[in-house]
């Protein structure tokens, strides 16, 4: 029987193109264009029948423009802009007056083409459903480590909180929490245990399972469900614009006023003219562009931004928390000091518990602490792992209860550890994090990793700040190494928040969005997840966790961040190009009614204006279609501060309310910077 419970981090996230469906332009132009032809042709040559074969192809070229009319009236039961197109044809056409609306369904339907065109276009390669990472499995009888696509139908796979089952399968082992989100459509948590099915691409949030496989590949169930829903999801990245409620909501009085103007006027023409109040189409039509361009803009240099309402969120971020390790540091780490807490205790003993407990968690600290071991010649032992995250490991080993973890991980569990000697310890300064190695819930002795700072985090927080957005570090880890970190970085200790647990930082985010527009959360392990579904935007990595990569909003494809400043403007600017969009179609629009009006405006003139102005709009917003390959500023250094000076800092006088102090506690946990 294998091991009750087991997991591990993507190692290499592959990415599917989804397939991009093709937009029949002759089923779509066919009868506008032919109504067009005609009416240019045939009206003026006077021909008998003219007029009923005018009328016939118009009245076929208007069907759609009707049938959307009559399905928004019976599904809403309240009338949108669709309305005063229908009625505006449908009066032209019975008097007589083909050529304008001709043009008007031409126009509309090229800049309908447009849009779709780029929704197309823009249909973003995302990370696989289940990307091809690395699961322990037991396989007749030995335990390996494969890639997702070398799994066969009766591998037992080891899941932990936070991975992907990658395919459908029987439960023979352990018990968990399932989000079957991407199959249910919302989250949604189910008990697994022995006996029960789970199915592919559904995360494990809570417990640990052993699932034999049964079905994998395009045979699971996911892979036929995304099947059927393939070829009208690109039509949901569409979205819904702020001004289109208000056009909608001007229909009847625009139909009331046309009303009034022909009571006073007795001009059909003139009273026409207030139901091309139809912005709402024209702003439904040409604001989706820019955003879906962008979002095809944004893909295209590493950048997955999910959709069009996260993007405008993005657009809205003056203020970036960071998560430490992993975020702002490399994920690789090193062992660098062993203590021991007992005299009966040794070196190699300690390193013996903690490496063997962590030897099938694909953690960084368990895989660098297996990898110390071998290099010092410690022999492991094989253990059962019963829970684990970013901040420790619960295992049996010689049937010893072995904890690796850090102060919190400890606490929760009743634990108690000497609070002073883990903050004053000099082992966490120069960005040292600890971890406690607990055996039968005697505390053994202590482990030091260091993290190293990723090359582009200090480039990454001063083009944030010339951009005008705030940084903030929000971690889990002790003081000392947040302090480190925050020093060499620049950030102000007001902005520093240490030993954070993710209860708290789910309250530090929510305090700091009282502050800000919009709060924008970088994480990328299992703990992470709770403070990035708060935060009004999550950013990850394409190597994070699996549950991190679900929450998140953005997706750093590259894992750098850099790429998260050119996603912050990319979305300023489709958010421009948006607004100037909406202006150049409302005013166009509203120039219309008024010329009609007042000056009797003549039809053909109107539809040019009117519809020709929702039609340049889109070609506007497919500018970032056409925009150059990203250009990332050059990194010249890893830090804005050197660290020579950190252990002659006198921290306890300079310290700083941290997590405790924005919650209303006393303690102060952040440092100077």
């Amino acid at each position: 029987m294998p091991p009750r419970c087991q997991g591990g981090t993507a190692a290499a996230g592959d990415e599917t193109a989804a397939v991009q469906p093709t937009i029949d332009y002759g089923e779509r132009f066919k009868y506008p264009v032919l109504a067009l032809g005609i009416s240019v042709v045939a009206t003026p040559l006077e021909w008998p029948f003219a007029p009923a074969v005018v009328g016939i192809v118009l009245a076929r070229a208007a069907f759609p423009l009707w049938k959307r009319t009559l399905a928004n009236l019976k599904r809403t039961g309240r009338p949108n802009a669709d309305l005063l197109d229908s009625l505006w044809v449908l009066v032209h056409g019975a008097t007589g007056e083909a050529l304008a609306p001709a043009l008007a369904i031409c126009l509309t339907e090229t800049a309908r083409v447009l849009r779709d065109l780029t929704a197309i276009t823009g249909e973003r390669r995302k990370p696989d459903r289940v990307p091809n990472r690395q699961y322990w499995i037991e396989r007749k009888g030995r335990r390996r480590l494969v890639l997702a696509k070398d799994l066969r139908a009766g591998d037992q796979v080891i899941l932990g909180s936070g991975d992907r089952v990658p395919g459908d399968g029987v439960v023979v082992g352990g018990d968990g929490l399932i989000d079957g989100h991407d199959l249910l459509g919302g989250a949604r948590l189910v008990p697994r245990g022995v006996s029960d099915e789970v199915y592919a691409a559904s995360l494990l949030t809570q417990g640990c399972l052993v699932v034999e496989m049964r079905r994998l590949g395009a045979e699971t169930r996911m892979a036929q469900l995304a099947e059927t829903i393939e070829e009208r999801s690109w039509k949901e990245t569409r979205i819904g614009n702020y001004m289109e409620e208000i056009g909608n909501r001007a229909v009847l009085p625009a139909i009331g006023a046309s009303a009034l103007v022909f009571a006073a006027t007795a001009n059909l023409s003139r009273a026409m003219a207030p139901l091309q109040l139809d912005f709402a189409q024209g702003i439904g039509i040409s604001a989706p562009v820019p955003v879906l361009a962008s979002l095809h803009h944004a893909a295209r240099n590493r950048i997955l931004i999910r959709s069009g309402h996260a993007l405008e969120r993005l657009a809205k971020v003056d203020a970036v928390v960071f998560d430490k390790t992993g975020t702002l540091t490399e994920r690789g780490v090193e062992v660098g000091a062993l203590e021991t807490s007992l005299s009966s205790v040794s070196e190699a003993e300690l390193l013996y518990w903690a490496a063997s407990a962590g030897r099938y968690v694909l953690l960084p600290f368990s895989a660098a602490l297996v990898s110390h071991a071998e290099t010092r010649g410690v022999a492991l032992t094989a253990s059962d792992p019963l829970d684990y995250s970013d901040s420790g490991v619960l295992a049996r080993v010689d049937g010893a209860e072995i904890i690796v973890g850090t102060f919190q991980f400890l606490a929760s569990r009743g634990i108690p550890v000497d609070a002073g000697y883990h903050r004053r310890h000099d082992g966490v300064i120069l960005n040292r994090s600890i971890r406690y190695v607990v055996r039968d819930r005697e505390v053994l002795g202590a482990i030091f990793f260091s993290n190293a700072l990723r090359r582009e985090s200090a480039v990454t927080i001063e083009t944030l700040r010339r951009m005008g957005i705030a940084c903030y570090l929000l971690t889990g880890d002790t003081s000392k190494s947040a302090n480190a970190v925050a020093y060499q970085l620049g950030i102000r200790p007001g902005c520093t928040f240490a030993e954070a647990s993710p209860e708290h930082k789910v309250e530090v985010l929510r305090r700091l969005r009282r502050k800000h527009d919009a709060v924008a959360y970088v994480g990328d392990g299992v703990n992470d997840a709770p403070a990035m579904s708060r935060a009004d935007v999550a950013v990850s990595f394409q190597q994070a966790t699996d549950l991190a990569r679900e929450t998140a909003d953005v997706v750093l494809l590259d894992d750098g961040l850099l790429g998260l400043c050119y996603g912050i403007e990319t979305a300023r600017e489709a958010m421009r190009l948006v607004h100037r969009n909406i202006v150049a179609v409302t005013a166009a629009n509203i120039a219309v009614v008024a010329g009609g009006i007042f000056f009797d405006l003549s039809t053909v003139g109107a539809v040019v204006v009117n519809n020709g102005a929702a039609l340049l709009a889109c070609l506007n917003g497919m500018r970032p279609l056409y925009s150059g390959e990203r250009r990332d500023p050059e990194i010249e250094r890893t830090t804005l501060r050197d660290d020579e000076g950190l252990l002659g800092i006198p921290w306890r006088k300079r310290g700083r309310a941290g997590v405790d102090g924005i919650l209303g506690g006393h303690s102060g946990h952040a440092g100077p910077a």
